[in-house]
């Protein structure tokens, strides 16, 4: 337990049990969430009368230990008065108690992005005893039908993303305001020589409320109220001071004003508690977003989402300034170490580290992800800053685009062509962004293999409103003047010669050459040719400078290089061997070259060239376009399996031929000896038994050996590709070296068949599989397509390509179906191409040309960058332009409710010449980036004929995604006419104005990322890409795991997945990250087979809750968890919170793909089947939708229809049944044949369904006829009635007339 110090009044705190491997970090964290304790922030834990390191663990230390907390003497207050600022900003602590209800309440509410509590291994220590017992108490009486909000009113994103409401919003948000203190804390003027003699710290000013402020000294012993008045600053405490260790207590004694609000907000964060205590992990999240602030989203999650909720204090925090920070922002700077941290040493410090044993390995990958991850906050920030003006230029005499900096020890430079000073084999400031881009991929492949004596420098690139930065670590010795560094492979200068070591050129043999199969080949040492050096010499402004490799290597006519001719080899002062410049590590695709040049031809035979898809290949950019390695490993295992083959069955044919020689001989010496004859029969048969047995193991040799033979390797060497073939500004070989040249050549050829591969084989294979629904779900997303096509090592500038073969696709279809319905054939093919796939791609392409355009258009722009960016997404989200006319109709009708927005136009910025672009441009230049880049034109979007099948939605939250681009969570108009052009002044572009755009925030790449993270935006702090985890026992494990849950080895299984969570979770100190995410799922589904539902759900949940912190509510991955928590919450009786999943999960499939995505009819389908016992008109409602949509499987479209007429008929709504069951009888007609048993039952329940429709028409008659006849009769009586009274009536008069 927790001993707490003297001079308080708090009683001791027990712990739970603990690890001995458990950080002591953890302790404080703990404590610093605890009633009482959380203002302490100056203090030790001691065990046993031992200092325990807070940077430690509790090895060492026995259990049942008391921990005490002996408090220190303040030497700098910053940290503690920023700590209670904290707590007063809406953060008062509410836990109790680390041990009992309190703890379990608490323990899953990870909505900290840095994500220090709770573990993360799904296993049964969680909280999932209350999610048990919800579980088994059932709430399947009465289900509501709550309708899934439509995908194209953002105003409903996040309800209809999580599938949830909040009823107690209102009263959460005012608890919420009571929790938040007015109280504002700055500093005065730090104290005198002579004060800070006496042991002043620092005077704060303490504005308790708008009418109350106090005046405090902080010295070493604490805080104490002083004499100050607002005039005059007097640090001598006051007649009553109230010394306290902590401020908090000090105010506490001083002010009964903020004791009362201080108890006020405690209570009101209990009763908060209370409310939010059983909320999972993704409810928890979803009450963020009612802040109506992004701040608090980027406070919770890792990826900045696309879509902020409405802010609801937009003019308040335009007028009241905010406190100054206590620290000046130093841009990433860290000023408390009081020195600049040395990147590059920090990190290959950590690689160097020993890997003998777990807690050694686990301690350097703990190390290396720190620094990568620090390195890429110190990074953005410092972008930031370059971009605002607040870092100067190394040099700043040059022009802006080739400014470099050199900020918190990281360079930092523009992607654009440096000149011809600098030696590279590509020109143009495209293909500099492309280059920059393939060397941070090809930094991350070599990160990791994780290998050791060839090092990388830690790297990253920050996109930021059309400028691509590249952020490096510096080489030691590279930035000194006297250039401790020395270059050893490669060359800087353009004119200088190559350059080579031993040492370095077999450090790249054997991590480059063997893992990455480059081959090594021979060059000119002076690689560029004649025309390009005289081109260079022209336009050199400085002198070369002369190097004394260039003196040595002169003596030799070429040289061998492995990797690229650009790459660079430098042994900085440090003496280790840097790798730079690794611009790629496969060839050129030959498919983007044009045949003249030794390339394919494949695009001038496949396409006729229009105004947007230019003529020629010729373009700088495609000089940066290589092979993917996925492609080129399927290409060398292909090879190497038919290599193993043929040799295995070349040694079977041998083995065979002796075995029959022997034979032979054997049966000529038995000579005329039956009895050898007969026991020589056998013999054959024998050898052809082993012959097949050897056939049947060698298909899985290259598996089985895990060493191949020196003539293995040998084979394997030479599929080694070269990847400096196609390069135009290359010297050729000829006359130089010629057997090298014959090389090249043949490296030429061998570029080409992989080239022809990708096109003939694998981009048909890939259209056919999505046709057929083999392999993996269809792409849900831009994201998960990449991701799809970069497993197949398709790049995707083959986008067009992919969507022309899919258009062919649908004309199959198209005609295949029309010649059913003509009578020409009687059947047709179960598939149909999924008709989202064409729209995913076509979406995927505009969304990338999308960035290109708009970053031009910025760069172009130099202040009102808002209302560019504002009617750019205007021009891509509608079908037309407004006219005058239709534009004044809209601002009318607009004016009759109330909109501030035309006030915040009008006052947002005094414009001098704003130039913004009509639609028709706008698409235009769509349209050539789209031409240029994939060699495609689009035929869904932008057409002279609606195509009915655009969802602009999709392609605005794509887009948003790949610009960095943040909207407010609004109705928008899209799909209709905009307003995006205006004349020098700034305008309410329609449908998305200025005022709807809440951020553009940076896109960043790391080379220390997972593999496939690209580009994704990112806030700073731990909103950074996840990073690949340097633990190979983490991984090992998760695969046993696998392994295990494959073998049905289940108890073992969850151990595994549990022991690898753990791992990570260690790594990152956290659960914060994708892996672990993956292990969760991995637990979710072992303990779903193994029985356990309640624990399955807990884990998927937490998973879902992680899922959505990591990627944003509307990631494909998120979509994936709610299907599977739908399944294992119905699956456990808990149907309504799964149905609850299940339409959240139909919401993002629609959001994420459009309306007609492939598995949305399936999802429809599984909800009105859920409804169909307990609503019927609801499950009808659902099976309508499942029928509207297209299928890919023609099959199940018609048991759709089939289950529809069964509903329809349990309805007794029999002529819809007939339809429906037409319907259905057409489609098994078709697929199955006339005989088939289906076709068959389906024929018998048309009958049926018929016989009852005319039972039930006929019956409607009768009952019309006999309502006629009723009314008719009715009418009769009427009249009689009527009669009879008038009849009456004067009668009575009569008598009246009598009586008088």
């Amino acid at each position: 337990k927790i001993i707490p110090p003297e001079s308080s009044n708090l009683a001791p705190v027990a712990l739970p049990p603990l690890r001995s491997d458990e950080p002591v970090a953890s302790i404080r964290a703990a404590l610093g969430e605890l009633v009482g304790y959380a203002p302490f922030t100056n203090y030790k834990l001691v065990a046993n009368g031992n200092i325990l390191d807070d940077f430690g663990d509790l090895s060492g230390v026995p259990d049942n230990t008391e921990i005490a907390m002996n408090i220190e003497l303040y030497s700098n207050v910053r940290e503690h008065v920023l700590r209670l600022m904290q707590l007063l900003q809406g953060n008062p602590p509410v836990v109790t108690a680390l041990v009992g209800s309190s703890s379990e309440k608490n323990e899953e509410k990870a909505v900290d992005k840095n994500g220090k509590k709770g573990e993360a291994s799904g296993s049964k220590k969680s909280n999932s005893k209350k999610l048990g017992k919800e579980l088994k108490a059932g709430k399947d009486t009465n289900i509501e039908n709550n309708s899934i909000p439509a995908s194209n009113d953002l105003n409903d994103f996040f309800e209809g993303a999580t599938g949830l409401t909040d009823p107690n919003t209102e009263k959460l948000t005012k608890l919420e305001d009571s929790m938040r203190l007015p109280t504002k804390i700055s500093f005065l003027a730090p104290p005198s020589a002579h004060r800070r003699l006496l042991g002043d710290l620092s005077h704060l000013r303490v504005d308790v409320t708008d009418n109350e402020t106090l005046y405090i000294t902080a010295v070493r012993d604490g805080f104490y109220r002083n004499k100050s008045t607002s005039r005059y600053l007097n640090p001598a405490p006051c007649e009553e001071p109230h010394l306290k260790h902590t401020l908090l207590d000090c105010l506490l004694e001083s002010c009964p004003t903020f004791k009362k609000m201080w108890q006020a907000a405690l209570e009101a964060a209990q009763e908060r508690l209370a409310i939010t205590s059983h909320d999972e992990p993704l409810e928890a999240l979803y009450r963020v977003t009612k802040n109506n602030q992004a701040s608090s989203l980027d406070a919770v999650f890792i990826r900045p989402s696309w879509i902020v909720p409405p802010s609801s204090s937009v003019i308040e925090e335009e007028v009241i300034h905010p406190t100054p920070a206590l620290v000046p922002d130093t841009y990433g700077l860290d000023w408390t170490s009081g020195i600049t941290r040395d990147w590059n040493e920090e990190l290959q410090s950590a690689r160097e580290m020993p890997v003998s044993s777990i807690h050694e390995r686990l301690e350097r990958a703990r190390v290396i992800h720190k620094t990568l991850m620090d390195f890429g906050d110190s990074s953005y920030k410092a972008v930031k800053a370059i971009y605002d003006g607040q870092i100067q230029p190394m040099n700043p005499n040059e022009p802006v685009r080739s400014h470099v900096y050199l900020h918190n020890f990281i360079f930092i430079s523009r992607a654009v062509d440096s000149g011809v000073e600098t030696f590279k084999m590509s020109l143009g400031d495209k293909a500099a962004k492309k280059a920059a881009s393939r060397d941070a991929q090809c930094m991350a492949m070599l990160h990791r293999m994780d290998v050791s004596g060839l090092h990388t420098l830690a790297t990253v690139l920050v996109d930021y409103l059309g400028t691509r930065y590249v952020c490096q670590s510096v080489v030691p010795g590279i930035l000194q003047g006297d250039k401790t560094h020395t270059l050893v492979y490669g060359a800087v200068e353009a004119s200088a010669n190559l350059t080579s070591t031993k040492e370095m050129h077999e450090l790249l043999e054997k991590y480059v050459g063997k893992h990455a199969m480059c081959a090594t080949r021979v060059h000119p040492t002076q690689p560029l040719t004649d025309e390009r050096l005289a081109v260079i010499a022209e336009l050199r402004t400085e002198p070369p400078l002369v190097n004394i490799e260039d003196e040595n290597s002169k003596q030799e006519a070429t040289i061998s290089v492995c990797g690229p001719i650009e790459g660079k080899g430098i042994k900085g002062s440090d003496q280790r061997n840097y790798v730079l410049d690794l611009t790629r590590l496969t060839p050129r695709d030959a498919n983007w070259i044009s045949e003249s040049e030794g390339g394919t031809g494949k695009w001038e035979k496949a396409y006729k060239f229009n105004e947007f898809i230019p003529e020629s290949l010729e373009d700088d950019e495609w000089i940066a376009s290589v092979l993917r390695h996925e492609l080129v490993t399927q290409l060398t295992h292909q090879k190497m399996n038919e290599y193993l083959k043929s040799k295995d069955t070349e040694k079977i044919a041998t083995n065979e031929e002796k075995d029959k020689a022997s034979n032979d001989k054997e049966t000529a010496d038995v000579g005329q000896d039956g009895k050898k004859k007969e026991e020589n029969k056998d013999k054959p048969n024998d050898s052809s038994d082993e012959i097949q047995r050897k056939t049947e193991d060698s298909s899985d040799k290259l598996q089985e050996k895990k060493t191949l033979t020196p003539e293995d390797e040998k084979y394997l060497e030479s599929l080694r590709y070269n990847v400096n073939v196609f390069l135009p500004q290359l010297r050729s070989l000829k006359g130089i070296d010629d057997s090298a040249m014959e090389q090249v050549k043949l490296d030429e050829e061998r570029a080409r068949e992989a080239a022809v591969f990708l096109w003939d084989a694998v981009l048909p294979k890939l259209t056919q599989d999505i046709r057929q629904g083999d392999g993996n779900q269809l792409p849900v997303d831009g994201k998960s397509l990449i991701e799809l096509l970069h497993q197949r090592g398709i790049n995707c500038r083959y986008l067009g390509r992919l969507a022309f073969l899919a258009s062919a696709e649908e004309v199959k279809d198209s005609v295949a179906l029309s010649n059913v319905q003509s009578g020409k054939v009687k059947s047709v093919n179960r598939r149909v191409m999924p008709r989202s796939w064409l729209e995913l791609l076509e979406i995927e392409m505009i969304a990338r040309a999308s960035k290109h355009v708009l970053d031009s258009y910025l760069l172009e722009e130099g202040s009102q960058l808002l209302q560019v960016i504002a009617s750019f997404m205007s021009a891509l989200v509608t079908k037309g332009e407004e006219t005058a006319g239709e534009t004044e109709r809209r601002l009318s009708k607009a004016s009759i409710s109330h909109n501030d927005d035309d006030e915040k136009i009008d006052g947002l910025a005094l414009a001098s010449n704003v130039s913004i672009r009509s639609r028709k441009e706008v698409w235009d230049d769509i349209q050539r980036e789209i031409g240029r880049r994939f060699r495609y034109k689009l035929t869904l979007y932008n057409g002279e004929k609606d195509s009915g099948r655009t969802s602009y939605v999709t392609l605005l939250r794509r887009i948003c995604q790949r610009t960095g681009v943040r909207l407010v969570a609004k109705n928008y108009a899209l799909g209709g006419k905009s307003l995006c052009s205006s004349e020098g002044k700034l305008i309410k572009s329609y449908p998305i104005s200025p005022c709807d755009i809440s951020d553009v925030v940076p896109l960043m790449k790391h080379a220390g990322a997972l593999a496939g993270e690209g580009f994704v935006p990112c806030v700073g702090g731990a909103s950074l890409p996840s990073l690949h985890i340097l633990l190979p026992d983490a991984k090992a494990t998760f695969e046993a795991a696998h392994f295990s849950y494959g073998a049905r080895h289940l108890p073992q299984a969850l151990d595994l997945a549990q022991e690898a969570a753990a791992l990570y979770q260690r790594v990152v100190d956290g659960p914060i990250h994708l892996n672990i995410a993956r292990c969760l799922d991995l637990t979710a589904a072992i303990l779903f087979e193994a029985g356990e539902p309640v624990l399955a759900a807990a884990n998927a949940s937490r998973s879902l809750g992680l899922t959505v912190q990591l990627g944003g509510f509307d990631c494909a991955e998120a979509m994936t968890g709610h299907s599977t928590l739908s399944h294992i919450l119905m699956t456990s009786q808990k149907s309504e919170d799964g149905i609850r999943h299940l339409k959240a999960a139909a919401y993002l499939m629609e959001l994420l793909a459009g309306p007609r995505y492939v598995e949305l009819a399936n999802c429809y389908y599984k909800i009105g089947n859920f409804y169909q016992e307990k609503s019927g008109e609801s499950a009808l409602q659902y099976y309508k939708l499942a029928l509207k949509c297209p299928h890919s499987d023609r099959l199940a479209e018609g048991m759709m229809a089939k289950g529809s007429a069964l509903l329809y008929a349990k309805l007794e709504q029999y002529r819809s049944a007939v339809d429906a069951e037409k319907k259905a009888l057409h489609l098994y007609s078709m697929l199955l044949g006339e005989n088939h048993e289906l076709t068959l039952n389906s024929q018998k329940s048309l009958q049926n369904y018929t016989k009852l429709a005319v039972q039930q028409g006929n019956k409607q008659i009768e009952q019309e006829n006999l309502r006629k006849q009723e009314e008719v009769a009715d009418a009769i009586a009427s009249q009689i009635e009527a009669e009879e009274e008038k009849e009456q009536q004067k009668k009575k008069k009569n008598k009246g007339k009598k009586k008088k």
